[in-house]
């Protein structure tokens, strides 16, 4: 086998590296340090590892044709994890619109206490006792705060401040210190941060970044299968790298120094925290779904990171495989085991993940939903990065269109193809199977153009992908309320939470049957409520044992197991009578 040379370049960035012909394109990419993203982890089906040969032959195969259009066929585009080079060849690699991917961060803050620090003011007369023994009794201090001790007691007569915070000494000064805590959601798609200033209660800073694991996989199972393929350290250090670049990145911003930090605090769905903490998740991919853990969890910040940070780290405890600290964080946020009335928390992402709180027990499940309401398995799909297409509308006159950002067309996000589907529904250009009408059939609904003047399409099959997607989580949401032995009248509240849920216009996702009419005016949006369960754990760290009541008082069924799971699942997939 001999060796070939292949040049790659993205904007002005040109690299070059010499590989074994035959050797998968993708892989020698990512080896020169491109980000390319494989969402289908690398079966070729998805479309998203897309570029372009402009030099030297690579001829298509069935993949290719597949999911690329003739003419960009014709322009050299293949995709890079079907593609085998025997020949040098010349690369040009797409620019990535995810570095501004917009997650959603915003929870509401409330109720928050201002009592997660207390402050004590010692003098210190000169003793034979040791100091540590007065300020932090029956304490093991850290090194870092025996140094304190030592260099600030010396000065005689000076006022020393000694802070606690979650049962433990933090700091020891002879000024009231400034302290903050770090909450992080994992999400499949997004990572959210949030800076939360422990003296005044407050979120002080965000961040939201599109989780680097997506370049090996768009979902869970994916990720789950590249792990067990050998792919778990690549993925568990791609998101520590984040994790610890993002709690840099927002200290920095904010001009806090490491030891001003003194909790981080992480919530994910199972798979995620697997993935952060390395540990085997194979069991998780194949009935009965057995994880490594579900409890509560705390390490020290330089077991899991690099960095000057010395803080402890906590994991959030989860109830299940599929049902992870996402949700237990989420009910720690609406505090839902103490309504008084049935409520329901109902996630949507790639997985759609769903508790049902009544008279104290809370009843959980979750439904394979896809990641088609991300955008993701959609002919024109993208992440919320600004130019995406947000809403939807079709009049006389065509569709018109609004984008995150008021930016030009660049493709559908998930509220848009929500809105494409009930626009075409309403407007008779599918029928209720979710079939085009013959004059729409072959091309599909023209939606918009880009700013370079393409064509920005919704097809049949984006119609089936959102289908699959919407009827898993309708049948997941009926099936809930009857194993509560309830009815949509029992329900009081239905907090939607999650990017998706956030942008989403109701009257669409109601329309197209994703959520009963029943429960329209029931809605309350909850934004990320993992990130807000996280924040209101750091300032309340007494609610430890409150995540532990959650997650004794749940319980989860499997859908899979349910007899009724497949015909409703048939029967959403159609649409209702508009």
């Amino acid at each position: 086998m001999g060796i070939i040379t292949i040049e790659a370049c993205r904007n002005a960035e040109r690299k070059s590296i010499q590989v074994p012909e035959g050797q998968s394109l993708l892989k020698s990419l990512r080896d020169m340090g491109f980000s390319i993203k494989a969402l289908c982890g690398e079966r070729g089906i998805c479309g998203s590892c897309r570029v372009r040969i402009s030099r030297g032959e690579l001829p298509a195969g069935e993949s290719d044709a597949a999911v690329i259009s003739p003419e960009d066929l014709a322009a050299g585009w293949r995709l890079a994890c079907t593609a085998h080079p025997i020949n040098d060849i010349d690369v040009e690699i797409p620019v990535s619109d995810e570095d501004d991917f917009a997650g959603v961060i915003a929870f509401q803050q409330a109720g928050y206490s201002k009592d997660a620090l207390t402050v004590e003011e010692r003098q210190l007369a000169k003793s034979k006792t040791s100091i540590t023994s007065r300020l932090v009794p029956g304490e093991k201090p850290t090194l870092a705060l025996l140094q304190a001790a030592g260099s600030i007691a010396a000065e005689t007569g000076k006022t020393i401040y000694v802070t606690r915070y979650d049962g433990r000494t933090v700091h020891i000064g002879n000024t009231r210190a400034h302290l903050y805590a770090v909450g992080i959601d994992i999400g499949t798609t997004t990572i959210g941060f949030a800076l939360v200033d422990l003296q005044t209660a407050t979120v002080t800073g965000r961040l939201s970044v599109v989780n680097r694991q997506r370049e090996y996989g768009a979902d869970v199972v994916t990720r789950i299968v590249k792990a067990r393929e050998g792919a778990l350290s690549l993925l568990s250090g791609t998101v520590r790298t984040q994790l610890a670049e993002g709690v840099s990145r927002l200290c920095s911003e904010y001009g806090i120094p490491p030891g001003n930090l003194v909790k981080i605090a992480i919530a994910g769905n199972t798979t995620m925290l697997h993935l952060l903490l390395e540990l085997n998740c194979s069991m998780l991919g194949s009935f009965p779904f057995t994880p490594v853990t579900l409890d509560y969890l705390s390490f020290p910040y330089h077991e899991l990171f690099d960095g000057a940070f010395s803080c402890n780290v906590d994991i959030l405890p989860g109830v299940s495989a599929y049902v992870g600290a996402d949700i237990t964080a989420g009910l720690l946020y609406l505090m839902m085991h103490r309504n008084a009335s049935p409520a329901i928390l109902l996630d949507i992402g790639t997985n759609g993940e769903m508790a049902l709180a009544k008279d104290g027990s809370i009843l959980c499940t979750s439904t394979a939903a896809g990641p088609a309401l991300e955008g993701v398995n959609i002919l024109c799909g993208t992440g919320s990065v600004p130019g995406a297409i947000s809403s939807v509308c079709y009049d006389e006159s065509g569709f018109s269109v609004s984008t995150i950002g008021g930016q030009a067309p660049v493709g559908i996000c998930g509220s848009g193809v929500i809105d494409c589907v009930y626009q075409c529904l309403r407007n008779g250009i599918i029928d209720e199977t979710g079939r085009f009408q013959k004059e729409w059939a072959a091309s599909g609904a023209l939606i918009a153009k880009t700013g370079r003047g393409e064509d920005i399409c919704f097809c049949q099959k984006d119609i089936r992908e959102v289908q699959l997607a919407k009827s898993a989580i309708r049948s997941g949401l009926e099936l809930l309320i009857r194993h509560a032995n309830l009815t949509y009248g029992d329900i009081a509240t239905l907090y939607i939470a999650g990017g998706f849920g956030y942008n989403i216009d109701f009257a669409s996702g109601v329309g197209i049957g994703l959520v009963p009419e029943e429960l329209k005016d029931k809605i309350k949006l909850a934004g990320n409520s993992s990130l807000g369960g996280v924040v209101s754990y750091l300032l309340n760290p007494e609610q430890t044992e409150t995540m532990r009541e959650i997650v004794r008082l749940s319980s989860e069924f499997s859908l899979s197991e349910d007899e009724s799971f497949q015909d409703l699942f048939i029967e959403y997939m159609s649409f209702p009578s508009i």
